[in-house]
Parts: C-alpha cells; structure tokens; sequence
C-alpha cells in the first residue's frame, strides 16, 4: 500500500504543489489527474458492475484517494480559472493493463489529451471518460 499510494497520490500531490505557483500565473491552467474507473466508489460497491470481480485494494483505494483529491483542489481553485478534473483513461495495454485490454495507448490518452484542452467553460472537479462524466 505505501508504494501503491508514494506512486498514485503522493507524487501526484507533490508534483501538483510545486507546479501551482507557475500554473497560477497561467490565463489557463489545467490539472489532469489521471485516475480509473476502479478508483470509484459507486462502481466498487456496484455487484453487477463489470469491475465487480476487480478488487486490488491498494491500487482502488489509491485512485479513490486521488479523485478526493480533485474534488478538493478543484474547489480551493474555483476562483482561479485553474481547471482540475480526474481521468479515466479506460482499460489500456500497458504492462498494468495487460495485453487483453481493448484500447491502445493512443486511444488511452484521448481523455487526459482533451481534459488538458479544455476551454474556459470546460469542465471542473469531475471524473470523466471518452467525455463522459463518471460515478465518484
């Protein structure tokens, strides 16, 4: 678990507080937390999900963490213009991913790409996949 949540959230944290003073000077800031759709709470409590049979504890527990995460930050930084929203990148072929997973990494990264695009009106504090919003 200490590696699990050093590697998904506490790096990301670090990584974001050192990066804030430049991206506040930014007219259009962008935060992309990248998350899955196993780092949600409705669907893990979901028994008929897909992912019902998915249960990593560390690796779920650690992208809930950083959905938490971007619901808080996005709301300390309303007034700031700075957008912070989570990715689900979807099931990827990585090495985490496996071989057996549908998308390749181009598809992967379609979300984390527009979520790092998006306009002003955009969205802010939400968990988003292919450009929808997904369950906490």
């Amino acid at each position: 678990m200490n590696t699990t949540f050093s590697i998904n959230v506490f790096a990301q944290i670090g990584l974001t507080q050192d990066l804030l003073p430049l991206l506040k000077k930014s007219k259009a800031g962008r935060i992309v937390n990248v998350s899955s759709i196993l780092g949600s709470l409705a669907v893990n409590a979901d028994q008929n999900s897909g992912w019902s049979a998915v249960k990593p504890f560390a690796y779920n527990a650690s992208k809930a963490a950083l959905n938490m995460f971007t619901v808080s930050l996005s709301q300390s930084l309303a007034d700031t213009g700075i957008k912070v929203n989570s990715a689900h990148p979807g099931w990827v072929k990585t090495d985490l991913g496996t071989s057996a997973a549908p998308m390749d990494v181009t598809e992967g990264a379609r979300t984390v790409v527009e979520l790092a695009l998006i306009d002003s009106d955009g969205p802010n504090g939400q968990f988003i996949h292919l450009g929808e919003e997904q369950p906490w």
